[in-house]
């Protein structure tokens, strides 16, 4: 049964977002250190980003599929020092990302450490992400920039990451510090934003989500996570799959965003007629301005057309 409760969005959180820097808090996001002269080596023959180019003081996001080539997980990979990774996912499952990598570690000189616990994500995002970075830590941080400061003796990251195609800047720091690091954020610009309306924007922008878009339910190509694959950087775990899926069009589903006058529940199974369309993802519960509902899903390729409509659990619902 399709729920009735909806709810009105906050246009300060979305404007923020859109036209000026949100301020996300994770309740729970992977951070992993990786240390060791050997640790991008092996990420780099593991993932599907070319990463041995990525400098002391740079990121990259890229994914790790399975032999299948499905996703076992996406991450920003921050060369913070000589010898020293942090890998940061939006996933809240970290024993996933380390478990996967240390299957692979045998004579490399790599070691892994979960900070998961230990540590706290802020997002900043919006066309002003960067400046406000650049306030709050007193240097100036490019596309893709990595940067290490002292806040009152303790180390914080700060992370440029332009793999989403919004500007995007992740601070990671110590659990005691957010609460302060947050209100020096939210003193210069940063407007904090809820997890309902950091959902509906990353349905709005096209942003595919953990263990919603992709998992190892999907692959990285229909998942949407296509620029994040480099197709001539040789071999990594599920290349082989991942290229034939691409240079044969074998890819059975995409990411599409779905619009409905009644917000719909993750998990639907989508219908064109007798046919079966696809799965809901994703679903915001609360309303544009011209009342309508967004939702993500990963819909058939025959059924990709913008404005084609979908039965979602008795719901009607128009591909955008």
């Amino acid at each position: 049964m399709q729920p009735t409760t909806s709810l009105t969005a906050d246009s300060s959180q979305l404007g923020a977002l859109a036209d000026g820097c949100g301020m996300f808090a994770w309740g729970n996001a992977t951070v992993v250190s990786h240390t060791g002269p050997d640790a991008l080596d092996l990420l780099h023959r593991l993932a599907t980003k070319d990463l041995l180019s990525v400098e002391i003081g740079r990121s990259r996001r890229t994914v790790l599929t399975s032999a299948k080539g499905r996703v076992i997980d996406v991450f920003l990979v921050a060369h913070t020092s000589e010898n020293e990774l942090l890998l940061i996912s939006d996933s809240s499952n970290s024993d996933r990302l380390v478990s996967a990598i240390d299957y692979f570690t045998i004579i490399e000189d790599a070691e892994l450490n979960d900070r998961t616990d230990r540590c706290a994500r802020i997002s900043l995002v919006g066309p002003n992400a960067r400046a406000v970075a650049k306030t709050a830590f007193g240097s100036n941080i490019d596309l893709d920039d990595v940067m290490q400061v002292s806040v009152d003796g303790d180390l914080v990251e700060v992370i440029s990451d332009s793999s989403r195609g919004v500007e995007w800047v992740d601070v990671i720091c110590k659990k005691a510090s957010a609460a302060q690091i947050s209100e020096s954020l939210a003193a210069i610009g940063a407007r904090a934003v809820d997890e309902r309306h950091f959902e509906h924007f990353r349905i709005d922008k096209l942003i595919p989500g953990s263990d919603r878009e992709y998992g190892e339910h999907a692959n990285p190509i229909e998942a949407g996570l296509l620029p994040l694959i480099d197709f001539d950087k040789g071999c990594y775990v599920g290349q082989e799959v991942i290229a034939r899926l691409d240079a044969y069009d074998k890819v059975q589903r995409n990411v599409k965003v779905l619009k409905s006058l009644t917000p719909l529940v993750e998990g639907t199974k989508l219908a064109n007629g007798t046919k079966p369309a696809g799965v809901v993802t994703s679903a915001s519960q609360l309303e544009t301005d011209s009342g309508e509902f967004l939702s993500f899903a990963l819909v058939r390729m025959a059924f990709l057309e913008s404005g084609i409509e979908l039965d979602a659990g008795g719901v009607t619902a128009s591909v955008r």
